[in-house]
């Protein structure tokens, strides 16, 4: 399943009330031009790009407005009204090195969870929750390689301990992050075999919160 982009970019930075300089300015690009080409499809935004142009917008991601995820009665897929149905994007969150995605962001599959579940662990607005796929072992234990992530995608900044969905020049990192007692904040492995890093002073205002995973499943076959 695919989704048009450019006029999801367009429609997002009018319902901002901002021109494409002023765009341009808040998504970290250097021109106008990076812009007008994803308005125009010549260019599709990353992942990261799309949560930020929603966050800056608080224009909805294509998947949350094109198919929330509601509670769903008995349907053609023979689901019971106890269920919920999760689009899966073809996203990796790196538990290690990041990831850098594709351009093209794609509904790759359907997970499909406990209505109870849902509601208990992933908070009440579950149409901004999206679904990715975690990579590597340096969270193993917590989480582990080829699990589905759930993300809540209205989180972008630190709100205490968890793991959140970070994005770094060299891609998309799932990391545990916790405040350090000089004010920065500590960029965790779960795995004992990977290094604590720290983030402070200007670090702090280049990091990018994408989300913060709310749950974790693994399921067969990934």
């Amino acid at each position: 399943m695919t989704y048009d982009l450019a006029k999801w970019a367009t429609e997002a930075r009018k319902a901002a009330g901002m021109t494409q300089e002023d765009f341009a300015l808040e998504l970290g690009f250097s021109t106008k031009a990076s812009v007008n080409a994803i308005e125009k499809g010549r260019n599709k935004p990353t992942f990261e790009t799309m949560v930020k142009i929603s966050e800056i917008s608080g224009f909805p991601l294509p998947y949350q407005e094109t198919f929330p995820k509601k509670l769903l009665p008995e349907d053609s897929d023979g689901l019971a009204d106890d269920r919920v149905r999760f689009e899966r994007l073809d996203v990796v969150a790196a538990l290690g090195d990041g990831y850098i995605n594709n351009e093209a962001v794609e509904v790759v599959d359907f997970v499909h969870v406990d209505k109870e579940w849902a509601r208990e662990k992933l908070g009440g607005n579950l149409s901004r929750i999206q679904v990715i796929t975690a990579r590597g072992d340096s969270m193993q234990g917590t989480i582990e390689d080829g699990d589905v992530l759930f993300v809540d995608t209205s989180v972008h900044s630190f709100e205490g301990e968890g793991i959140y969905l970070l994005s770094f020049a060299d891609g998309l990192k799932a990391k545990r992050l916790q405040a350090s007692v000089g004010g920065g904040l500590l960029v965790i492995s779960d795995n004992p075999l990977y290094r604590t890093e720290t983030i402070e002073g200007e670090g702090l205002e280049k990091l990018t919160i994408c989300g913060k995973v709310r749950g974790a499943w693994h399921l067969s076959g990934f």
